[in-house]
């Protein structure tokens, strides 16, 4: 027979095994540790880093509060029993503070409203780091030293020095970190170019105009060979383009306008050669 402290107190169970003849009363306690309260597991099993970093901001507030609560009760007795046998019958009698009896359910509710599967806790974080990835290769593909780059270790070079492991954190952090790091310089590289493509693809549409534009601007005023020239040339596109530079098709291309593919020399350098003084 069980009874409880809302059936019969103490002094009343206390009674009742005299009244039966009990020889042998026996008496338990329960202490209250803080420390394994409020802990979010996998499963029932084993705590796993990083489920309280998936939990929203408001629920990590609330988390917080719920082991402050706790922590006020350290060393408390949440619930006492007794128990005596008569006539070869077990009469049990148990008592729970009601203080535990709060935050028990309080931290059920918790649980109910935010704990995670461990497959949805699986799916969240690849969301997460595929929001991240995204948001670095944004960032790097607007990045002009990223966009300049012409070769892909100095691609990973640029996103490495950017984007270094966050302190403090395990080896397995620091490898995640850097796939992410990674996946974000593949699909920046791959923004980068996508944009060049698009942009150079306009310019080529009208090599005439753009040719007439640079000797416009005199960019090849101080080129005195063929290299020299399409240098400057890919300097010109580069910053014309917002900071990609050309593909070597596209400059060979333009360089082949007739009005690119000599040196024009001004007049002024051909009367500075005449003996007219």
């Amino acid at each position: 027979m069980l009874l409880t402290g809302d059936e019969v107190n103490a002094a009343d169970f206390i009674d009742l095994a005299h009244a039966c003849g009990a020889r042998v009363l026996y008496f338990d306690s329960d202490v209250f540790s803080a420390e394994e309260f409020a802990v979010l597991e996998d499963d029932g099993l084993e705590p796993e880093a990083g489920v309280e970093d998936q939990l929203s901001a408001e629920a990590q507030g609330e988390l917080k509060r719920l082991r402050r609560a706790a922590r006020t009760r350290a060393g408390e007795t949440t619930a006492v029993g007794m128990c005596f046998v008569a006539e070869g019958l077990p009469h049990y009698w148990t008592e729970q503070a009601a203080w535990y009896t709060d935050l028990q359910d309080a931290w059920t509710e918790f649980t109910e409203q935010n704990r995670l599967s461990a497959q949805e806790r699986a799916q969240d974080a690849r969301e997460r780091a595929d929001a991240e990835a995204e948001r670095i290769a944004a960032e790097l593909a607007d990045n002009p030293e990223f966009r300049a780059a012409t070769k892909r270790t100095h691609y990973h070079g640029i996103a490495s020095s950017a984007y270094p492991p966050p302190v403090g954190v395990d080896d397995d952090g620091v490898q995640e970190h850097q796939r992410v790091v990674r996946w974000a310089t593949s699909r920046a590289i791959e923004l980068v170019e996508e944009a060049s493509r698009r942009i150079y693809a306009g310019y080529e549409r009208d090599l005439e105009a753009l040719a007439d534009e640079i000797v416009h601007q005199n960019v090849l005023a101080d080129a005195t060979t063929v290299n020299a020239r399409t240098l400057l040339v890919g300097g010109f596109l580069t910053a014309k383009s917002g900071g990609y530079p050309p593909p070597k098709r596209f400059v060979d291309l333009l360089m082949l306008k007739p009005q690119l593919r000599h040196q024009r020399k001004t007049q002024t350098a051909k009367a500075g050669l005449l003996p007219f003084d």
